[in-house]
């Protein structure tokens, strides 16, 4: 039978007849979670990365100082790309005690969730980083679960699909684990139509559900950081700049939660960066993903969620948003600097323009401006490629991007 959590080391003998016993020390009973993705999840708290210029997260130096967590383990799971499901890994998984010493190479998201885990629930943490820099969510998928849903079948015929999911998931099958954290996307992000990503992301979640057969485990993962890829990327049939498309994207990363139980988004729109798709900021990335678990799996008395748009209100020229409940206490902005006029609305000619807010207690309060064919018709708040935001709640956590409209420009 499980045992209850236990920080104290313990010692495990094993011996079958005839054969040498096997002795394992300095075991500690907690909770298991499995952190997956690609990149963002793959880069370490220091500059162990392959990566151009990488040189360690945000205060890196600090961080690895203050790592001395010995009831937080980690194991790394070697990539292995397979055709075929694997019943054993590559390489044995070897644990590792999470200390100065040894943390710079850990998975810098998963250890910032777990450590968040572990300081707020007092249970010793274990994290299984099985990611792979560049993949795809069909790559973590198994070729059964694409191949029984015709949508994903017609769209999804990549030669690598599975393999992934083949040599780094399926053997881990046998774990006994808590849940999942996830950090991908930004290889899917021109999948089209998007609710492909949606419906693919749905299905892989079932499918590690079903393979480790532990009831409908939570998986928490996160929303693509705002980056300006209007700079670098063009529409290869036209040559016009991709103005918007992470937007959508994000917006089809929130429509996950909504279609699958038990699930939960680390919003990121503060934290990105201007000139990189993997931003370095990544202690707000793994604390987010960690207050989700406290909140969700824990049942401890967390915010784990910023603003959440719910509905709006409009008169002729003022449009007044409002959030889910509990999500917008103490709107204010990061170190009560100016708010960032990220609210856009359009008129009745469907032309987005920038409008002027204001925080008004738990609501917002967006005017249009004066070239505006009223009434407002629909408003946008950070739908774009890279807005740097400074709207949060007073947990200093962000509002997540929105728009009231589902127009298809």
């Amino acid at each position: 039978p499980a045992a209850p959590a236990n920080a104290a080391p313990q010692t495990l003998s094993a011996a079958v007849n005839g054969q040498v016993p096997v002795k394992l020390t300095n075991l500690l009973i907690g909770d298991v979670w499995i952190c997956s993705g690609q990149s963002n999840m793959e880069m370490t708290v220091d500059s162990t990365s392959a990566g151009l210029f990488y040189s360690g997260i945000t205060n890196y130096k600090a961080e690895i100082a203050a790592a001395n967590f010995p009831q937080i383990r980690e194991v790394n799971v070697k990539v292995d790309r397979q055709n075929n499901k694997k019943d054993t890994l590559l390489y044995p998984l070897k644990w590792t005690v999470c200390s100065p010493a040894t943390v710079g190479p850990y998975s810098a998201v998963a250890y910032f969730f777990a450590r968040t885990v572990h300081l707020g629930t007092k249970v010793p943490v274990g994290i299984v980083v099985s990611c792979f820099g560049g993949s795809y969510a069909e790559q973590w998928t198994s070729k059964e679960t694409i191949q029984n849903d015709p949508v994903l079948a017609g769209y999804y015929k990549s030669s690598s699909n599975s393999s992934l999911y083949n040599g780094m998931i399926n053997p881990l099958r046998n774990l006994s684990i808590k849940g999942f954290a996830w950090y991908q996307g930004e290889s899917n992000r021109d999948d089209k139509p998007l609710t492909n990503y949606v419906r693919l992301m749905r299905a892989m979640i079932g499918n590690w559900r079903t393979l480790f057969n532990q009831g409908q485990l939570p998986f928490y993962y996160t929303q693509v950081a705002p980056y300006a890829r209007d700079f670098f990327s063009t529409n290869p049939w036209g040559g016009n700049p991709v103005l918007n498309d992470l937007a959508y994207f994000r917006e089809a990363q929130s429509a996950i939660k909504s279609v699958t139980p038990n699930t939960g988004q680390a919003i990121t729109m503060d934290v990105g960066d201007a000139l990189r798709i993997h931003p370095y900021n990544k202690r707000p990335i793994g604390e987010r993903l960690g207050l989700l678990a406290l909140q969700n799996t824990y049942g401890l008395s967390v915010q784990s969620l910023g603003p959440q748009y719910l509905s709006w209100t409009n008169n002729s020229n003022k449009a007044t948003i409002s959030f889910v409940a509990g999500t917008a206490k103490g709107l204010n902005t990061i170190n009560n600097t100016a708010l960032k006029q990220y609210f856009f609305v359009a008129g009745t000619d469907h032309v987005f323009r920038q409008a002027t807010a204001v925080i008004s207690g738990e609501q917002m309060v967006v005017t249009a401006p004066g070239n505006t064919p009223l009434p407002i018709q629909a408003v946008r708040y950070a739908f774009t490629n890279f807005p740097n935001t400074n709207l949060q709640n007073s947990s200093g956590l962000p509002m997540e991007a929105f728009r009231t409209d589902d127009w298809t420009n």
